[in-house]
């Protein structure tokens, strides 16, 4: 166990200047998880991110918050394959369309737990929480917990003057 912890955050220092910007504190299972390309992911400080990890934005970028924590077996794809062409297997086309690939923002005090699945042009809320499996297809807002395939919002963390206390 101490070995394993030791190797991640060997992993975690040495990918680092791979991102196009990470924060102090960042650790993350480099060795079990894909990552593509790291020159498009912006990771704030104190950021968690479990083991066998999926982002994958080519034509994208995702950005992560401060103090963000994900569970094991998250995924985050920034992108969708052109499926418009009559006549063309999906297969055989290279080309995109503008709105195929779209950003994704995490803000901060984020908490996505296992297996959850975020998908191109979300934002997810400063401090809300994504149940495990749940597939987020579209924003969600602050403060926000959500669940289910596609995810809809179960409740929310605090009332109107909770958030303002907690801000």
């Amino acid at each position: 166990w101490l070995l394993k912890g030791s190797i991640n955050k060997f992993y975690s220092w040495a990918f680092k200047p791979l991102f196009k910007s990470c924060g102090n504190n960042v650790n993350y299972s480099a060795n079990n998880s894909n990552i593509q390309p790291y020159k498009n992911i912006s990771i704030g400080n104190d950021v968690y991110i479990g083991p066998n990890a999926t982002i994958l934005c080519t034509e994208s970028e995702v950005f992560i918050g401060n103090k963000v924590l994900f569970g094991p077996n998250v995924t985050i794809i920034g992108g969708d394959h052109r499926i418009s062409d009559v006549g063309r297997f999906i297969f055989d086309v290279n080309n995109k369309n503008l709105e195929d690939d779209q950003d994704i923002y995490i803000e901060d005090d984020v908490w996505i737990a296992s297996g959850a699945s975020i998908l191109k042009g979300v934002t997810i809320g400063r401090g809300s929480v994504v149940a495990c499996g749940a597939v987020v297809n579209k924003s969600i807002p602050p403060y926000s917990i959500v669940g289910g395939v596609p995810s809809k919002i179960l409740k929310y963390r605090f009332t109107l003057e909770q958030n303002i206390e907690h801000e």
